[in-house]
């Protein structure tokens, strides 16, 4: 077992009320517990420190959301901080008749030979453009915060009621079934790993073994919730003291629905993890089970959100948060809507009347910084303020980054259209559009064939899904991200083009055009090099690199 404090940080927490101060752990390099866990409120407090490792120099939970959405392409980064523009760094895109010309990112790239060789210790503790070690730390990081929590609570050093000793233990697995979804789901291998010390595992194992890790550890939350009633005043008293106020939600996120969450996340985890090609007719019935017994309308699930003072939260300033990133008047020219995600909106539908605004003429974006054609829009973001659902100005909204109803009803709805069952899959559908508030026509009973009804499914999670993690993961199991040649890509996908591009007037104006946009992405991402470089692996190990 070799030492990796520096990826671990664990500490005590002050003893006060929700305030920042609740928040930052003592210590970073000091993984031995203090005082604070040998008291009823320290434990308490130190259960509150788990959302303080989402934030561990940056918003380590906003960059992973950010990364996700414009691999996704439901939005884009021309940025190169964080190697934003990087991961979303297409590789050809085809301009077609009467131009017919193939154009390639100016680095002249493949996104997945980018990440690897910006995957370096200079590029991490350097210029920061290793995207690939943001989620990798978030994850480790909620885990042996949980770790330590859970060996607390084990020891019973300190008696605690019945109920809030299994709410804090419910706590600790479904953040460790959180951590090890995000690894598997996102890297080729990873470390399981209860250590409590700062210690870590030389032996990685493939991400498939991480996914069983996280189930596991999600199945103990349940049976720790299980038995509670929803009407126990100690797991509300003790729910308002490990969420802090601006994660709070209305109503309060009861024993039932969290269980329920737990088997939303299970059918995701299932799901996500393989190419739809790859979906046996067993893993749909899977996804069925796990959906019907997932989140329900009215349901509440574990959110992201803002302190309107920005005083007491995760996002000490007006980015930090990715509804933050998205202002258009606070952070002009981070994130930008994609016109792909533009052009999946059906017509008239609410939700893009309400969230996004037109550009001026002059404001149009193209290719922005002469980085890639993919980086224009004609729009931005709505803020929430003012009407829209992505974005703020002011510290508004909460994202669910826990699952949701909407993807719950989704999954459901595609596992039942990919089996058969079209009405009911639609049906679907149509009520995830109309708690939506879309003002869409009814698809179900509209005659769609299977075709048809995959791509209103197809549609409606780009939509309803937005900035919830997803849409790197739907790209990649619907095989978009994959090589042209290997069947991947999109066809007639939007794209702002430069008139400079293809030589038409006026020169400094731009033409929309359906273009084949070839992504060549990583399915899986490398071991990050801040982990490898410091725990080598155990001959033993799965493969720590994709190839």
């Amino acid at each position: 077992m070799k030492k990796i404090v520096a990826l671990f940080a664990l500490a005590a927490v002050t003893i006060s009320s929700c305030k920042k101060s609740d928040l930052q752990l003592n210590n970073p390099n000091s993984p031995t517990p203090t005082e604070a866990l040998t008291a009823q409120k320290g434990i308490e407090n130190f259960a509150l420190g788990m959302w303080n490792k989402l934030y561990v120099g940056n918003n380590l939970l906003a960059h992973t959301l950010v990364m996700h959405s414009i691999m996704g392409d439901e939005q884009f980064s021309s940025v190169g901080n964080f190697g934003w523009r990087y991961v979303n760094q297409t590789d050809y895109i085809t301009i077609p008749a009467p131009y017919n010309r193939k154009i390639r990112n100016p680095l002249e790239l493949s996104q997945p030979a980018q990440l690897k060789a910006l995957n370096t210790l200079p590029a991490t503790n350097g210029s920061a453009t290793n995207a690939i070690v943001y989620e990798w730390n978030m994850a480790y990081y909620v885990n042996g915060q949980a770790n330590l929590l859970l060996q607390t609570l084990n020891a019973g050093v300190v008696t605690l009621p019945a109920t809030e000793k299994a709410v804090l233990t419910a706590w600790a697995y479904w953040w460790k079934g959180f951590a090890y979804s995000r690894i598997g789901s996102m890297y080729v291998s990873g470390v399981i790993t209860n250590s409590t010390d700062g210690s870590t595992s030389p032996v990685y194992v493939d991400r498939n073994a991480i996914i069983n890790e996280a189930n596991s550890n999600f199945d103990k939350a349940a049976a720790a919730l299980t038995p509670i009633a929803a009407s126990d005043a100690v797991y509300a008293t003790t729910m308002n003291i490990i969420i802090p106020t601006f994660n709070r939600t209305n109503p309060m996120v009861s024993p039932a629905m969290w269980v329920r969450g737990i088997n939303t996340l299970k059918a995701r985890n299932l799901m996500v993890n393989k190419k739809v090609s790859q979906m046996t007719a067993a893993d749909w019935a899977t996804v069925k089970t796990l959906t019907s017994a997932g989140l329900i309308a009215g349901d509440r699930t574990f959110v992201l959100g803002m302190d309107p003072g920005g005083v007491n939260d995760l996002t000490p300033n007006s980015q930090q948060h990715p509804y933050g990133w998205n202002s258009n008047k606070n952070n002009p020219g981070w994130v930008f809507p994609s016109e792909r995600w533009i052009q999946d909106f059906k017509a008239g539908d609410q939700r893009f009347t309400k969230g996004v605004t037109a550009f001026a003429a002059n404001e149009v974006v193209q290719n922005r910084s002469s980085r890639g054609l993919q980086y224009g829009t004609r729009y931005y973001l709505t803020a929430i303020e003012n009407g829209g659902y992505w974005s703020t100005n002011n510290r508004s909204g909460q994202v669910q980054f826990a699952g949701s109803y909407e993807e719950n009803a989704l999954m459901l709805a595609e596992a039942n259209i990919r089996t058969g069952d079209l009405s009911g899959g639609l049906a679907l559908i149509d009520q995830v559009r109309t708690a939506n508030g879309a003002g869409l026509s009814a698809v179900a009973g509209a005659g769609l064939s299977q075709a048809q009804a995959l791509e209103e499914l197809r549609s409606e999670r780009r939509i309803a899904l937005t900035y919830r993690g997803l849409a790197f993961y739907d790209a990649r199991r619907w095989n978009i991200t994959a090589p042209v040649s290997a069947g991947g890509g999109r066809a007639n996908a939007n794209v702002v083009v430069p008139n400079s591009v293809i030589g038409t007037t006026p020169a400094a104006g731009w033409t929309l055009l359906p273009c084949l946009i070839e992504y060549n992405y990583m399915d899986y991402w490398d071991v990050p090099v801040t982990e490898f470089s410091y725990n080598v692996p155990d001959p033993s190990s799965a493969p720590i690199v994709a190839n």
